[in-house]
């Protein structure tokens, strides 16, 4: 589960999430879990996608039928259906790559109800932020709305996946509502209400600062805390990103983001080379940074990192990132050159 969290401090936590409700849930759970199994199976040296792939998707089709049916009534039921939820959409987001965001927007909702409940949750509440990153990732690929809009916590807790970060999570939902916003009205008085709300998120993110517990320090290993504050800053300079870039256009003002992706680039490789260690859950900074590069030989250099870089859990999102990022620079070549 190592490849899942953001530090191998967490991996007992993680597994913990896992086995607790297998005693009175595993005809729920069976079916997703068997699907990450095989999933995990996949990063093994010698095993290719095609061996087993029709257990695979027998298994995910399975406990997607099982998560359709699941009645969610009480606290505890949508404990289940966070767990269940996240489960599949590891499988689904680790053998197929799409399809992530209907599972999580899914989750999300029919747990709504019950949100203030689990975050009380220690076990509920990983999962529920896992499901908004997964969610938020293909919104801001897809420019479409997030579900549910996690409220910030003052809790100084080290989430399991963002880290020191989960407070900007919010943040980059409300980057995805007015993206879509821009994308879809012409009237003129709400789209300055719109560049009001992003002046008011720059100001807020550019003084954000993370919180961490007391003996932080002491707490991690010297690698886990470089990681993790690197995490924090990567996260809030990619807001700062793309906020920039919902108020210009590729084009125009290219050098204050080409400032903010080269420190986003920069943080990653140095806490990687200081730490020897995979760098984990950091898919959305990286990829925003790396859309800005024009150079080909550092763009040659980010879709050789997007192996490092992009969750390592899922050969099939690398693929889908590589052709994405060399989509997107030959689109805004062309539109450059020729505009």
């Amino acid at each position: 589960m190592e490849c899942y969290v953001v530090s191998p401090s967490f991996q007992a936590a993680e597994q913990q999430s896992l086995i607790a409700p297998l005693p009175t849930a595993l005809p729920v759970l069976k079916d997703a879990y068997l699907a990450c199994a095989r999933a995990l199976k996949l990063l093994e040296p010698g095993v290719t996608t095609e061996e087993c792939q029709s257990t695979r998707l027998q298994h995910i089709s399975s406990a997607m039928e099982i998560l359709r049916s699941l009645p969610v009534l009480s606290s505890q039921d949508a404990t289940l259906c966070l767990t269940l939820g996240t489960t599949l959409a590891l499988s689904v987001y680790s053998v197929i790559g799409v399809g992530v965001a209907d599972i999580c927007g899914y989750c999300l909702s029919t747990t709504n109800p019950f949100m203030e409940k689990l975050l009380s949750g220690n076990d509920a509440e990983p999962w529920k932020s896992f499901l908004a990153l997964l969610e938020t990732m293909e919104c801001i690929v897809h420019c479409r709305k997030p579900t549910v809009r996690i409220r910030p916590r003052r809790s100084q807790n080290v989430d399991r996946h963002l880290g020191l970060c989960l407070p900007l999570l919010p943040y980059y939902h409300d980057i995805c509502v007015i993206s879509y916003s821009l994308a879809n009205t012409t009237d003129n008085s709400y789209l300055a209400c719109l560049q009001k709300q992003l002046d008011e998120i720059q100001a807020s993110v550019e003084a954000w600062q993370p919180l961490h517990p007391k003996h932080f320090v002491d707490h991690f290993q010297t690698a886990d805390v470089i990681n993790l504050l690197a995490q924090a800053r990567v996260y809030r300079l990619g807001v700062l990103l793309l906020s920039h870039r919902l108020r210009h256009v590729f084009g125009q003002q290219d050098s204050q983001a080409s400032i903010w992706a080269k420190e986003i680039m920069i943080e990653l490789d140095l806490a990687q080379q200081v730490t020897k260690r995979p760098f984990r859950c950091v898919t959305i900074p990286f990829i925003v940074a790396a859309v800005e590069i024009c150079d080909p030989t550092s763009r040659t250099k980010a879709l050789q990192d997007v192996d490092k870089y992009v969750d390592q859990f899922s050969p099939v999102v690398h693929k889908a990132a590589k052709t994405f990022l060399s989509r997107i620079w030959h689109e805004r070549d062309f539109k450059i050159t020729y505009s």
